[in-house]
């Protein structure tokens, strides 16, 4: 039987199956039963920053409320939660759960807020932190250079504030990506994940407003990290973790091919549940069994940029060579 078993970003995995942060992530029983049908790690739904300043504000406010009421009312209040604290109790509650890494997920809004909480989610037993930077560049009075110096800031500061391995989740919008992403990996990044996918506003002719719904990925979508893993593999150093657009067994093979360490998943495990991993993982069994590979290693990073027989195949000349070959 073919070894699935992957090293990712120093953790053991038992597969390159990793369950992305999302709403399936929150769950305790989501991540059992993750483990039982062959996930590698699951990654804990992000923490965000302005969920636990909104979770801070409604505390305060039953605080002064309870102050002002007397005791018989206080005795009605239900105990307060925040933010934070239901967060790293589900990560202790997951520790214990299962056997396979846990792995949190932060984004925060503020510079000095990232060190702060990355400290509290390892001190809750994290085996490893995603600093999930879902920032859109949208001011033009900002440059380039200084988007990349926020990211690298951020990095730099969570680095000295944790000693667990920390995988970078970005976007794709760098004016050079390739560039970008050593730089990330000459600060410290144990894995890139690529890439983070944005929400897109829609306009409701309607209402004549703006409209904005979560839409889960199409495999199509998977071209994209795909081209960049095989761009950046064995010129980085970090383990590359893709995500978007992954939704069958074909797609797992692929990015494996193009140099990936693990694959995400989240739309596949909305759309078809938790169970469809055991599909995903018997179809890379199947597949690598009909191609005699013994291990993920045997194959990994085959057809990336780096060993591929026609290089150019990830840049320009790839679309030439088609616009070329079309029939007008």
């Amino acid at each position: 039987m073919a070894d699935l078993s992957t090293r990712y970003m120093g953790l053991e995995l038992q597969s390159p199956l990793v369950v992305a942060s999302s709403s399936l992530s929150n769950k305790i029983e989501n991540f059992q039963a993750a483990e039982a049908s062959g996930a590698g790690a699951v990654v804990v739904r992000s923490l965000f920053e302005e969920q636990i300043e909104a979770a801070e504000s409604e505390l305060e406010e039953a605080v002064s409320f309870q102050s002002d009421a007397n005791p018989e009312a206080r005795s009605y209040l239900p105990p307060q939660r925040i933010g934070p604290r239901e967060y790293l109790r589900l990560l202790d509650k997951a520790k214990k759960a299962v056997k396979i890494p846990v792995i949190a997920s932060l984004n925060c809004a503020s510079p000095g807020s990232w060190s702060e909480y990355a400290k509290q989610l390892e001190g809750a037993g994290a085996d490893a932190l995603e600093v999930n930077v879902y920032s859109v560049g949208a001011d033009p009075a900002v440059s380039g250079e200084v988007i990349e110096r926020e990211y690298l800031d951020i990095v730099n500061s969570v680095r000295k504030a944790v000693s667990v391995p920390i995988a970078l989740k970005v976007s794709p919008y760098f004016t050079s990506f390739a560039n970008v992403a050593k730089r990330f990996d000459d600060a410290g990044v144990n894995a890139l994940v690529l890439f983070n996918r944005f929400l897109q506003p829609d306009i409701d002719l309607d209402r004549l407003a703006l409209h904005s719904s979560m839409q889960l990925s199409h495999s199509w979508e998977m071209l994209l990290p795909l081209r960049w893993t095989a761009i950046l593999y064995g010129r980085v150093k970090a383990d590359l973790a893709t995500s978007t657009g992954v939704h069958d067994g074909a797609g797992v093979v692929k990015m494996v091919l193009a140099g990936a360490t693990v694959v995400q998943l989240a739309a596949a495990l909305l759309r078809n549940g938790m169970s469809h991993l055991a599909a995903l993982r018997s179809d890379l069994e199947g597949w690598m069994e009909r191609g005699r590979y013994s291990s993920l290693e045997d194959f990994r990073g085959t057809l990336s940029q780096k060993e591929a027989k026609d290089p150019r195949a990830f840049e320009r000349a790839q679309y030439v060579n088609l616009i070329l070959s079309q029939n007008m």
